[in-house]
């Protein structure tokens, strides 16, 4: 697999999350770069598979009714700017999952990710 690049910013509405496809991945690929925010307000980040996007999707009751706990491969705890350094060890379709702690704020946050296999 080739090296590939994601540089984008991203809009956070308050309350809400934003979704960015980091696409088909292979076991062992990597992912390293920074998240921040432009204003270095809070905000977090999880890094998941399809099937753990669909169950970051559901509602509380079907939460409640399933115990396994959400996989993710990278997650941040409500800083400002992160830097992502992880592997993938299962191959699937992955996702970036920003959120906004505050649900009066409005976010816009930087990207910058690096994604390639050896």
């Amino acid at each position: 697999m080739a090296e590939r690049r994601i540089v984008k910013s991203a809009e956070l509405k308050a309350g809400e999350h934003t979704l960015i496809e980091l696409g088909e991945l292979l076991a062992g690929t990597q992912i390293k770069g920074s998240l921040k925010d432009v204003m270095h307000d809070k905000f977090l980040y999880t890094i998941v598979d399809e099937k753990n996007y669909r169950r970051f999707m559901e509602t509380e009751e079907e939460v409640d009714e399933d115990d396994e706990e959400l996989l993710v491969i990278a997650e941040g705890d409500g800083l400002g700017h992160y830097h992502v350094d992880t592997e993938v060890a299962e191959p699937g379709k992955y996702y970036l999952i920003l959120e906004s702690e505050a649900a009066a704020l409005k976010r816009k946050i930087k990207i910058d990710l690096v994604i390639w296999k050896d």
